[in-house]
């Protein structure tokens, strides 16, 4: 079997209500869907972050595998061992993108979903949590929630439509002081939930601390990337006694030792998309589960092929104690023939071959012409716009 071509297409994944958070507002996030063809007609799907940047480094490496068999990925990634280092994150997106593709095709190719290539599927459901931002108000007047009595209203709607019993409230907007008594609402609320908080690295080693104090009161599941970089992550750890979980401080495997020599982080949450793809995901897993480090799963706004990639792998950890990661709640539209349903706040594992999901052709239409009249709408959002009081670090 050989790689005969590869296609991108650039999509908007439209969201119910414009989200808040320390990166300013996002009303949609922008995806990059890759096609690869292979010479049987098997055509295997990816998908990955980013707008014209990603595109840029797709287009590149597209060329190293035209012609090669899809099966050969460790000596396909074999050239791709400085893009990382010379093109950052947006490298990272498109290996990840192109890898995905060839496990979708061997998947198809064999008759076995992607955890099974993995090792075998140990679960047929997957939990995901309710993902809480303040929220301006969309054009239907939806949304909007600003104070907390909002945002615990807000969540109950959400918790029992959807039936998920963790809860991640996304600060980094308004005052520590405001969103540790948002988050204190929403604990008094949901006393049987499983509680997170996120300010995005935006609070200073003291802040953290100090607001720690008064986390450690709430039960929080675990305290994520409450201030930036492994250094200053280990000293707020020393004096926080709540779990600390990261998906920034380390986000590749060279940091990953340095993240657990320095005690700074308790749960890796991992992102297949920040650490360029299913094999490196799979070799960080191995570590963590080596060091007795926690593993998670991080959403950065994935639509379905990618939330189908995250059950697949999730299905195939030897242990899941979290619940994943998602924003798709947020999401009203998506590529694939057929969106995912939230049962008993889980997602199904897709049981087809490879991803197990079928893109749709006139969504995939649909949202590169929504692409094409709003443009890139990546992670950092519209700050002139945004309702976010502080945009440095407390």
């Amino acid at each position: 079997m050989k790689i005969t071509s590869v296609q991108f297409h650039k999509v908007n994944i439209p969201l119910h209500a414009p989200m808040l958070w320390a990166g300013g507002i996002n009303r949609s996030w922008t995806r990059v869907i890759v096609r690869m063809q292979t010479d049987e007609g098997i055509e295997g799907i990816g998908e990955t972050c980013g707008g014209d940047s990603t595109l840029v480094q797709l287009n590149e490496l597209k060329e190293f595998y035209l012609g090669q068999d899809p099966f050969d990925t460790a000596k396909i990634l074999k050239h791709f061992w400085y893009v990382p280092r010379y093109h950052g994150n947006t490298g990272k997106y498109a290996v990840q993108a192109l890898e995905t593709c060839c496990f979708d095709i061997m998947g198809k190719s064999a008759g076995r979903p992607i955890s099974q290539l993995l090792g075998g599927k140990m679960r047929d459901e997957i939990p995901t949590i309710a993902y809480v931002f303040y929220r301006q108000r969309n054009e239907r007047g939806e949304g909007g929630e600003r104070t907390a009595e909002e945002v615990v209203d807000y969540t109950r709607e959400l918790c029992e439509r959807t039936g998920v019993t963790t809860i991640k409230m996304k600060g980094g907007v308004y005052s520590p002081e405001e969103e540790v008594a948002t988050t204190a609402a929403l604990r008094e609320a949901f006393p049987q939930h499983r509680l997170r908080f996120d300010p995005n690295s935006l609070w200073s080693v003291e802040t953290t601390i100090r607001m720690g104090r008064r986390f450690e009161e709430l039960d929080l599941e675990w305290y994520e990337d409450p201030v930036w970089g492994i250094e200053g992550m280990s000293r707020a750890r020393r004096d926080v006694r709540i779990p600390f979980a990261t998906n920034m401080c380390s986000v590749q495997l060279d940091e990953l030792p340095m993240a657990i020599r320095e005690h700074a982080i308790d749960v890796q949450l991992l992102d297949v998309h920040d650490w360029g793809g299913i094999n490196n995901v799979w070799r960080a897993a191995a570590t963590c589960q080596t060091f007795q480090i926690g593993i998670g799963f991080h959403s950065g706004g994935e639509a379905g092929i990618s939330t189908a990639l995250y059950l697949q792998l999730a299905a195939a950890l030897p242990v899941l104690p979290y619940a994943i990661d998602s924003h798709y709640h947020h999401q009203t539209d998506d590529v694939l023939a057929e969106m995912f349903a939230y049962e008993n706040g889980c997602f199904r594992v897709p049981d087809g071959p490879g991803l197990g999901v079928e893109l749709d052709e006139d969504k995939l239409r649909h949202l590169e012409r929504l692409n094409d009249r709003e443009g890139d709408l990546t992670f950092y959002g519209d700050f002139e716009r945004s309702e976010t009081r502080y945009m440095g670090m407390y």
